[in-house]
């Protein structure tokens, strides 16, 4: 037996331990999102659930995406939902009585704007702890804006509604940053 073992040493190690090294390379590359993490995901106390799962389920290709592509694309769809709430409060500063709530507000919206491309990069450089920073900022800025609409007269509900859109995104993506993304998960 030793001797057949020698002589086909090639063979054996093939035979024994090529499956183990395929299936644990496996493991590792194999981080595509999957309906149990969505779930996960969505479920999360501080995520609002019915937005989260419209909004997972209505990408064509989730499976295809890993955590980082998936987070990739909530910012970039976050960021275009910050886009258009800019067009929208800039379109009522013709109409409104308090010009400095909405001067604030496109302020903070054009900061959150230019930040995309820093998270995006950061993002891209493995730097979840950057990518936390920015996303924390965006949502504070979000907050900001929103107590100041909801004293306005009139009331913008629509604004409001889109601001709470968005940093409910902030939610969704802290969730994955923290929950798949970084190294320590203290909340997960």
């Amino acid at each position: 037996m030793v001797a057949y073992l020698k002589k086909n040493f090639f063979l054996v190690l093939t035979i024994v331990v090529l499956p183990f090294v395929v299936s644990s390379s496996y493991g590792n590359f194999s981080t595509m999102v999957t309906k149990d993490e969505i779930n996960i995901i969505c479920t999360k106390k501080y995520v609002n659930s019915s937005l989260c799962f419209e909004l997972l389920k209505s990408i064509p290709k989730i499976s295809a995406l890993d955590f980082n592509g998936l987070t990739k694309f909530l910012i970039k769809y976050q960021s275009r939902n910050v886009s258009d709430a800019l067009n929208q409060i800039k379109m009522y500063a013709g109409n409104a009585t308090d010009l400095q709530t909405i001067d604030l507000c496109v302020r903070l919206y054009e900061n959150t704007l230019y930040d995309t491309d820093h998270i995006l990069k950061a993002l891209a450089a493995k730097k979840y702890f950057i990518v936390n920073i920015y996303i924390t900022g965006l949502d504070a800025n979000m907050g900001i804006c929103r107590e100041e609409l909801v004293v306005m007269k009139p009331r913008l509900e629509v604004l409001i509604t889109r601001n709470k859109v968005i940093t409910n995104l902030s939610s969704i993506i802290l969730c994955i940053l923290e929950c798949y993304l970084a190294k320590e998960k203290a909340y997960c």
